[in-house]
């Protein structure tokens, strides 16, 4: 079948670089003329297509052909069809054969249901192919890849003997640039010259990667036609022909150089094209078949070599960078969060990704390590990474291409690496690059294109060294990069996953824990008031047997009650700190105004003493508990009053926009706070972490009213049990509580 990569329909109107990505190269209609062509239809085994000078080879003219049984006139095509259509598509098989005028070196391969067969006037080079290996291999065996490719084109010169022998070698952004050359002492040098991606069209790379080989023998020949048996057909496809004719802008390009002849040989990575051996001559050059048969095993085994080179080197590297993340990530397992442990491994994260800042965002909680931009820059680059929040990894070396916000600071950052721990809240790392300016050396302007007399867009003219300073962008990530970043994205994924798992254990521990603590402080607070009331009884008859008139007694017996009425209010503390976190909650939708009036009935029984104010400034609706937050309202509005020392006691509670509330950043689901302000005498700053742990008291004991401490823990355990968050802001002239209820689930 046709393959996809390949235009599909022959262009209309003239070739020129504007549509020379979509010229069908494949399927021109003709063939170079040092050379004939003929294909046999396997279906009905008759001959389909021949090249108009066929009848160099046969002797007929192509009339007497088309159409006509194969066997009439190639019948030692018979005895060889079974061994070629058992040959993968494409797969080339050669062969001499004796023909009416004359022997000829016969090249077959089957496409698309076709036979084809190119043929061509022997020419003896007096090859020896299995010295020619035996010298090449002898000469890689043990070499550096330089003086690999040096000895690559060293030999593919001396077989061929073209002028010009260059390696071109394609870079990761399409554009190609000469790593080895080997050229007649008066030849122009190409060594170390870039070539953009353009001078080989996406077509023409995929005919390198079906045909390795690829020979022009004159670029000033005329092409040959090919004719058809029925003219309605589609043009003969020739993606493996040697024989193939060239693409006219490929022809103005070379003629440009002053170019000949040329034979390109493809090296490949795998499945893809890696680079070129190109080859050039000034003039006219055939190249007999079993030199072009040493020159494409060249290839092959360039191709070979490298692949294992590469592959060594690859896989070296990523053994040393799974042992470097494995050893890292166990630092991690260290910490109690996974951001901690990061903070700490980041110079070494940066040097195992050749990176020079590292920035670790997780909701809101982020670091920043070594050379990254500012925080704006970084909440942008968020941003738009969100677009493109289904890949883990995202790439690129010039963010300012991608990012035009970019400009701002690609003097100090131009290449980044991000790795998305799934979604956003599951953390983001971004590795950063700075610049890498250099020169780059081109052949000729690659944005220089000239127009003739038609305004027909041609090739550029000139190949002369120009060069480009780059600035703006970094060091290019490598495969082996990539690998690298995929491995710390699965050793993190997995260590979040253990931590996960190691989490719910625990909290499914303390859960346990906190039902038993639970059960033990209501049952012991409960049980300890008995004693208590028999210690009050026994002093009830103590102050009637002891002398009034002793004031030491009555000192002690002070003392006495003092000690118990205390003990008194914690073991109330207790009970109710075990009685907020034992009820299952019921919410429901009621507004605010409705429940605060009550917890002034609970707190004032209907009638707040004259110097208590309590305002509802903004009502609103509230869904919770009912009971939990009249608590929650009470415990706030009894601390406000009792912790104040004004003239009037003032108690403000509202509604308020989260946004507007320090509990911005913790709330998650959640558009609205219950605040409760007081006019009292505020909460130093360095006391503020502590108000809410149990039994925590921030004045002396029996200083304003005494009391057992656990008023403002209840608070923050209620809230809690809402999926909630509570916290405080103070100063000399009060303080203000917010609260946020969690939705249900």
């Amino acid at each position: 079948m046709p393959d996809s990569l390949l235009p599909k329909q022959p262009l209309e109107g003239p070739v020129q670089l504007t549509n020379c990505d979509r010229e069908p190269i494949h399927i021109p209609g003709t063939i170079q003329p040092h050379g004939q062509l003929l294909a046999v239809d396997l279906s009905n085994e008759t001959i389909s297509h021949v090249s108009e000078n066929i009848h160099i080879a046969l002797g007929k003219k192509p009339e007497e052909l088309l159409g006509r049984h194969y066997t009439d006139d190639l019948p030692w095509l018979a005895e060889r069809l079974d061994h070629l259509q058992a040959r993968a598509t494409g797969t080339r098989f050669r062969l001499q054969q004796s023909l009416p005028q004359g022997t000829f070196a016969i090249t077959l391969h089957i496409h698309e249901g076709l036979l084809i067969a190119e043929l061509e006037a022997p020419i003896d080079s007096g090859l020896v192919v299995q010295e020619f290996m035996g010298s090449l291999f002898s000469q890689l065996n043990g070499s550096s890849l330089q003086d690999a490719y040096n000895s690559i084109v060293n030999k593919v010169q001396q077989l061929a003997g073209f002028d010009r022998v260059m390696l071109y070698q394609l870079m990761e952004d399409g554009h190609g640039s000469v790593i080895a050359e080997a050229k007649a002492d008066n030849a122009e040098a190409f060594l170390g010259l870039h070539y953009p991606a353009t001078d080989i069209p996406q077509p023409a790379r995929r005919l390198y990667e079906l045909n390795w080989l690829r020979l022009i023998s004159d670029i000033d020949a005329t092409p040959c036609p090919i004719l058809a048996r029925d003219p309605a057909a589609p043009p003969l496809d020739l993606s493996y022909a040697t024989l193939r004719s060239i693409s006219p802008i490929h022809v103005e390009y070379l003629r440009n150089m002053q170019v000949g002849a040329s034979m390109s040989i493809s090296v490949m990575d795998g499945e893809n094209l890696w680079g070129l051996i190109a080859c050039h001559h000034n003039s006219p050059r055939v190249v007999p078949p079993d030199v072009r048969d040493g020159c494409e095993l060249s290839g092959s085994i360039l191709s070979s070599y490298l692949t294992s080179r590469r592959q060594q080197e690859y896989l070296k590297r990523q053994v040393d960078s799974s042992e470097q993340i494995t050893q890292q990530l166990s630092q991690v397992a260290q910490f109690e969060n996974v951001e901690a442990g990061l903070e700490r491994i980041a110079p070494g994260l940066c040097e195992l990704l050749e990176a020079d800042g590292m920035v670790w965002q997780n909701n809101e909680d982020q670091f920043c390590w070594g050379q990254v931009p500012n925080q704006n820059a970084i909440a942008h680059l968020l941003t738009a990474l969100d677009s493109r929040s289904e890949e883990a990894i995202v790439f690129t070396d010039q963010i300012s291409k991608w990012l035009d916000s970019a400009q701002h600071y690609s003097d100090l950052c131009a290449g980044l690496l991000s790795i998305r721990l799934g979604h956003r809240e599951a953390g983001v790392l971004l590795f950063f690059r700075s610049p890498y300016q250099h020169t780059v050396t081109w052949a000729g302007n690659p944005e220089k294109s000239t127009q003739d007399p038609n305004g027909r867009l041609t090739p550029r003219k000139s190949f002369e060294a120009w060069q480009q300073s780059v600035q703006g962008r970094s060091r290019p990530w490598t495969r082996a990069d990539l690998q690298t970043a995929r491995n710390l994205y699965t050793g993190l994924q997995t260590m979040i996953v253990e931590q996960g798992a190691k989490l719910r254990r625990i909290n499914e521990e303390l859960r346990q824990l906190n039902t038993d603590l639970d059960a033990f402080a209501y049952a012991a607070s409960h049980d300890l008031k008995e004693p208590l009331r028999g210690l009050n009884h026994y002093i009830y008859q103590l102050e009637h047997t002891v002398p009034e008139d002793d004031p030491e007694v009555q000192q002690s017996m002070s003392g006495l009650k003092r000690i118990i009425r205390r003990m008194s209010d914690l073991l109330d503390g207790l009970l109710r700190f075990s009685r907020a976190g034992r009820a299952d909650l019921e919410r429901e939708t009621f507004r605010l105004s409705e429940i605060v009036p009550e917890a002034e009935d609970i707190l004032f029984a209907g009638s707040p003493p004259p110097d208590v104010q309590i305002v509802l400034q903004q009502d609103g609706m509230v869904f919770g508990d009912y009971s939990c937050v009249r608590e929650i309202l009470c415990n706030l509005i009894s601390n406000g009053i009792k912790y104040n020392e004004s003239p009037e006691k003032k108690i403000v509670l509202g509604i308020a926009p989260l946004s507007q509330t320090p509990l911005r950043r913790k709330a998650g689901g959640q558009n609205q706070a219950i605040y409760v302000r007081d006019n009292g005498i505020g909460i130093a700053p360095e006391h503020l972490p502590q108000v809410f742990e149990i039994f925590t008291r921030l004045h002396d004991r029996d200083a304003y009213g005494g009391g057992s401490g656990a008023g403002l823990t209840i608070v923050r355990r209620l809230v809690e049990r809402h999926d909630g968050t509570v916290v405080a802001e103070s100063s000399s002239q009060g303080t203000t509580f917010y609260f946020c209820l969690g939705e249900a689930e």
